[in-house]
């Protein structure tokens, strides 16, 4: 074998390294803080960019072969100039670096929707988002240079949210494909296509399907891939009918978690490819913000002093492991009935505490802000709670009723003062809708005759004498915790409260 084979084989088998991020969203900020102090407004507004910074930085840090940008970077019709510059800035140190960038775009990213006026370095590979297209990966022989991995991609439109496999090619060609889109998709329609590795983009959260996964030998060890060489013979009819081969479905998720909703880590992932072999993909996180939700259980004989002490331990050990991020907390506080569990709903201990959280942890760099603290609510008392024969337990019992069948609709509607409100307000206060009962049909009828100028009598009579009341998911989830709420009012007022009414059990 010759040195420039050997040499061109090893250029083949040397892994493929690259860093694939999506849903960067440079046009948005932090949602839904409420009472948040003056001093760190502007490190709010700019926390996509924050961790954009940290992709491009980690980019850099690794010095892969190149980044894939698997759509929705920035709203291109929103977004002010400077976030156009910044991304010119960030593609142009990666171009001194010698990194690629293969970027399909987003609903509003795409290359048509891009300004002239914020030409893109040449470094920068956009794709079409009307067909496919194919860029060759190459490394420099002693003599030539070789391809080894094909990139295809298109962008998406407006009109489409969904990835069409069908527009992908079925011939790979025998070198390591991957294909970079934005939308949804369903990961078994892929299996067909002969590409290696979707970089998929358009979805906050973090997925990966393995397709096809490899077989395992008697050692339980993967059976080694094999991989059609790019000079295989035969015609591309004959190599389309290879055997399936696995293959991998990815979206790295959002770069930001930019919502309370977003809990956990959020990044991209660092993508190394082993001749031969699966890929292998690394999570690295980039948002500067983590939502954390947390959970403390106490006794009953526990105080606010005991409460303060746990929240601000809690409040040391995430800022240890998080180090350089910025928190926001929901606290929630699981306690059983009792002083503390009625301090913290009726009294001032939950205000209190949230303002001395603030006040001594919201002013650092990074921040830690408490966002909320909630009593955690039982879903059920105690069994004897409810066989009391008093007055407390009839109406733990009913309430009881009401929480075993939440199909069924309070009506509290008898009890309510003649003209007390409009209907809206009382439906808002019933925690349900009055429905006529009449059906689509009558009522369009109706509303022709009206508009005729006809009486329409005939259609009122068909209405029924008494209405209904229907009840929407989240009015139902409105009445679970409002019935949790009067269990423990009804405790707190029917029977003994706090530690005397537990002790005497």
């Amino acid at each position: 074998m010759s040195s420039i084979t050997v040499n061109n084989l090893l250029q083949r088998q040397t892994p493929l390294r690259f860093i694939h991020a999506s849903n960067l969203h440079l046009d948005r900020t932090l949602e839904l803080i409420a009472e948040g102090p003056v001093h760190w407004e502007q490190r709010m507004i700019d926390v996509t960019r924050r961790g954009a910074e940290r992709l491009f930085s980690k980019v850099i840090e690794e010095n892969v072969e190149f980044l894939i940008l698997s759509g929705d970077i920035l709203n291109c019709r929103l977004s002010p100039p400077g976030n156009f510059l910044f991304l010119i800035d960030r593609f142009e140190q990666l171009k001194k670096a010698g990194i690629a960038v293969y970027w399909a775009g987003g609903e509003f990213d795409s290359p048509e929707d891009w300004l002239t006026a914020f030409p893109l370095p040449d470094n920068v590979h956009t794709f079409p988002s009307n067909s496919i297209q194919e860029y060759y990966l190459y490394r420099t022989g002693e003599s030539e240079n070789i391809a080894v991995a094909k990139i295809v991609g298109i962008s998406r439109n407006q009109q489409r949210r969904r990835i069409r496999s069908s527009e992908f090619p079925l011939d790979s060609g025998g070198l390591y494909t991957i294909a970079v889109a934005n939308g949804d998709v369903e990961p078994e329609s892929l299996a067909q296509r002969r590409i290696d590795f979707w970089a998929l983009g358009g979805n906050n959260r973090r997925q990966i399907f393995h397709g096809n996964p490899r077989k395992k030998g008697p050692d339980g060890k993967p059976i080694p891939l094999e991989l059609p060489d790019s000079s295989v013979s035969g015609t591309k009819r004959e190599r389309s009918h290879l055997p399936p081969q696995p293959y991998l479905v990815h979206y790295p998720g959002a770069t930001v978690a930019g919502t309370p909703k977003d809990l956990g880590s959020y990044g991209a992932t660092l993508v190394e490819v082993p001749y031969g072999e699966e890929p292998v993909l690394t999570f690295f996180p980039t948002s500067p913000v983590r939502w954390i939700n947390e959970v403390i259980s106490l006794e009953v004989t526990d105080d606010g002093g005991k409460l303060a002490d746990e929240l601000r331990l809690r409040i040391k050990n995430h800022r240890d492991n998080q180090k350089g991020d910025d928190l926001f907390i929901n606290w929630f506080v699981d306690v059983p009935p009792g002083t503390l569990a009625s301090s913290l709903r009726r009294g001032s201990l939950t205000a209190d505490l949230l303002s001395e959280l603030r006040s001594v942890y919201g002013k650092d760099d990074p921040i830690t802000w408490s966002v909320s603290l909630t009593l955690l609510l039982p879903e059920q008392l105690p069994k004897q709670y409810y066989e009391q024969q008093t007055i407390l337990g009839d109406f733990l019992r009913s309430v009881k009723h009401f929480q075993d069948h939440p199909q069924k609709i309070i009506d509290l509607e008898p009890y309510l003062p003649k003209d007390w409100g409009t209907e809206e307000q009382v439906n808002t206060l019933l925690l349900a809708e009055k429905m006529t009962g009449e059906n689509n049909e009558v009522r369009e009828v109706k509303d022709k005759t009206k508009i005729a100028g006809e009486t329409g009598d005939a259609e009122e009579k068909k209405q029924p004498k008494s209405a209904q009341l229907t009840q929407s998911s989240a009015q139902a989830e409105t009445q679970r915790r409002i019935l949790c709420e009067a269990a423990i009012v009804g405790l707190e007022l029917l029977g003994k409260t706090g530690n005397e009414m537990i002790h005497s059990e």
